[in-house]
């Protein structure tokens, strides 16, 4: 929509509005540009680079880069059509779920670090390398192919499912105000394990959607997600 039929419907004050849905959501338009931390970026600033490394060159990805170096899996994560990244933040809120059931549960001086779960990785202990897949599906997933209901696509993780759907939102915390002409619309990833699990219940926000790469594309899952899933 150009700027002259927006302002048919939005006044001053909406404008601001506007900007604080604009800076909100990370979703694409057919314009060649996402939202990242506030701001806009160009869409193409990692279309030179394979996916592998437009991870390593972004830092909220810098602890789930070792993951990956860990467990060997670079080259999946380049022949993956579309990546779901947990961030630094979701790794660390598992370190310290899994340090505080065994301080609980074996013994009060135990800490799982960074370095436990690296091994646990390199040496699939408890599936831990394989469950490190469930953040990849085969198909390259663009906003057109996302629908809002959603579509359940299998993961690299064997017998795992995903429901991603591409869904419009009312809520104001989510950007919606009555001043602009269209609904947002926020993409979401819901863990359904063996296609039986709730997706209600494990549903995950995508704060920045449709990151292109050489050999794919990446989604930032929101920070408040845990790795794995632990603990539900």
């Amino acid at each position: 929509m150009k700027n002259r039929q927006i302002s048919r419907y939005i006044s001053r004050r909406g404008w601001q509005a506007l900007l604080f849905f604009s800076l909100l959501l990370a979703i694409v338009s057919c314009k060649k540009d996402y939202i990242k931390g506030g701001s806009t970026s160009n869409a193409d600033r990692f279309a030179g680079a394979t996916t592998y490394e437009a991870l390593q060159q972004m830092p909220q990805f810098d602890t789930l880069v070792q993951l990956i170096d860990a467990a060997g899996i670079q080259d999946a994560v380049n022949k993956a059509g579309t990546v779901f990244a947990p961030s630094n933040r979701s790794i660390r809120d598992y370190l310290e779920m899994r340090t505080l059931f065994l301080q609980n549960n074996v013994d009060q001086s135990k800490f799982f670090l960074l370095d436990s779960l690296n091994y646990y990785l390199k040496n699939n202990i408890q599936g831990t390398k394989d469950s490190l897949l469930m953040y990849l599906i085969a198909d390259h997933l663009t906003p057109q192919d996302v629908t809002l209901d959603g579509t359940i696509y299998p993961t690299g993780l064997n017998n795992d499912k995903v429901l991603v759907s591409f869904e419009e939102t009312k809520d104001g915390n989510m950007g919606y105000t009555d001043l602009i002409s269209s609904v947002p619309r926020i993409l979401y990833y819901a863990q359904l394990w063996d296609g039986q699990g709730d997706p209600e219940e494990n549903k995950i926000l995508v704060k920045t959607a449709f990151i292109k790469t050489k050999t794919g594309s990446i989604n930032a899952l929101d920070p408040g997600h845990i790795l794995f899933f632990y603990g539900r």
